[in-house]
């Protein structure tokens, strides 16, 4: 952590605005801690997950075609399958998926105690971080009790871990700047700072991002009358899944 690596610095004053600066994002930054932010961060609104439905008169294609229109419009903001298959109109998409990027943002900054002046500058890397999610639906199997299970094949994207190692080396530099300056800048603007850098960190990751290699896993899609809808505790484990979070 970084106040623990500035620590030596403990007889000068600047360390005291330092560390009430830092405290809040560094404290919540830990293994545990972090694991925990990132899992809430990743739990979009399922609004648009949940809100489309088929009826029970379908196909395996169609199946296949109803996630693959559901993850679009969530992640992609993209609603064109959305929209050929029904579930809902273009406008409808767009509106749940603005909801689902502000539970996104927020549950995000209140978690690292954003504050609501610097909610804004994390919504357009959030927006992109989704955007670069890769994941392919590849087949979906009829279940005896009239369910689906369908197989999708995703690759995990590194960008939490990377740009927090980033966001750590650059607090180091940062604390030895503000130590070393004739006259400490305000907390606030430390607080500011420290917020700033971990958004651009994300950012620099973000624009050349890695991934792991491809994995596949299971949603299943099930039959509630004659309503077919995603299982939630399988959506959420697939969108966990995307990111490096654990």
């Amino acid at each position: 952590m970084v106040t623990e690596r500035i620590s030596h610095y403990s007889g000068i004053c600047v360390l005291a605005f330092m560390h009430r600066a830092c405290h809040t994002l560094e404290t919540k930054m830990n293994n545990t801690r972090m694991k925990h932010i990132i899992t809430k961060f990743l739990i979009l609104s399922i609004s648009i997950l949940m809100t489309g439905t088929i009826c029970g008169c379908t196909s395996d294609t169609s199946v296949k075609t109803y996630l693959q229109a559901l993850l679009d419009a969530s992640y992609k903001n993209d609603s064109s399958a959305f929209v050929e298959m029904k579930l809902g109109s273009e406008e409808a998409a767009q509106t749940l998926y603005e909801q689902g990027i502000d539970t996104g943002v927020e549950v995000f900054c209140n978690k690292l105690g954003v504050s609501d002046e610097y909610k804004e500058e994390f919504r357009q890397v959030y927006m992109d971080m989704l955007a670069k999610v890769r994941y392919t639906v590849e087949s979906a199997e009829k279940q005896s009790d009239g369910s689906y299970i369908v197989t999708v094949t995703y690759e995990k994207m590194n960008i939490f871990k990377p740009a927090l190692a980033l966001h750590q080396d650059n607090m180091v530099v940062m604390a030895e700047e503000w130590r070393d300056a004739s006259e400490p800048p305000t907390e606030e603007a430390m607080m500011a700072a420290v917020f700033l850098d971990f958004k651009s960190s994300m950012e620099i990751i973000l624009a050349e991002v890695q991934y792991s290699e491809p994995v596949s896993m299971t949603v299943r899609i099930e039959l509630d009358g004659n309503v077919y809808t995603p299982n939630a505790d399988d959506i959420v484990e697939l969108e966990k899944a995307l990111f490096d979070g654990e």
